[in-house]
């Protein structure tokens, strides 16, 4: 297979044979190809194509794309992470601003953390967990943070609904909350795992 030097992922949530989110979705492949001088060639709705469905499970639809021309197409299905332990990641100057298919430092911060999930912090101010947005509970509300590594396409729906709200959110702003959210794609809101902030590993930034 043919390695293009930028090589893009978008992960989709199908659920009872339908996919959700197609709009954000579409936004972000679009921007993602403007960013790099290209004008948007990939319709998502013509690529769907539920004969690769088998089950009525939740299915994962992973499109990998460059800035020429799709490269895979997959269909499997999903399982929601099991989270028992979080610890806080420091991401020494990683940006992830655009959904790269190549994630091996990301992977690298988790393998290293000891613990299922990290959240990821720049100088103090929390930005995403490896493979989620982060929503944090103070008891009333929930808040998200307001630059994120990565703008997710649930959190962008989250946000036009009214569930979650922007907040700048750093380290010490941590003892305000109780919970934090995990959120992505491929996820419903009632499905996404929660954590008890009090039980966060932050020894390890």
């Amino acid at each position: 297979m043919i390695k293009y030097m930028f090589q893009f992922i978008e992960s989709i949530r199908v659920s009872n044979w339908e996919p959700e989110n197609l709009h954000f979705h579409q936004l972000r492949m679009n921007r993602t190809l403007m960013h790099y001088g290209q004008q948007p060639y990939l319709n998502l709705i013509d690529l769907f194509d539920s004969t690769c469905i088998n089950n009525d499970n939740v299915i994962k639809w992973r499109i990998v794309y460059s800035l020429e021309q799709i490269i895979d197409i997959s269909y499997t299905d999903y399982s929601i992470k099991n989270i028992g332990s979080v610890a806080l990641a420091n991401l020494r100057g990683h940006q992830y601003d655009f959904k790269f298919e190549d994630r091996g430092w990301i992977t690298t911060l988790l393998n290293t953390a000891g613990a299922d999930e990290i959240i990821m912090c720049d100088d103090g101010v929390l930005k995403d967990a490896s493979y989620a947005n982060i929503v944090f509970y103070d008891g009333a509300n929930w808040y998200t943070p307001e630059n994120p590594l990565l703008e997710g396409t649930r959190r962008a729906q989250l946000l036009l609904e009214g569930k979650i709200q922007l907040m700048d959110i750093r380290l010490s702003d941590l003892k305000k909350f109780d919970q934090v959210k995990f959120i992505n794609a491929l996820m419903s809101w009632e499905e996404s795992p929660t954590f008890q902030v009090a039980r966060i590993n932050m020894s390890t930034v």
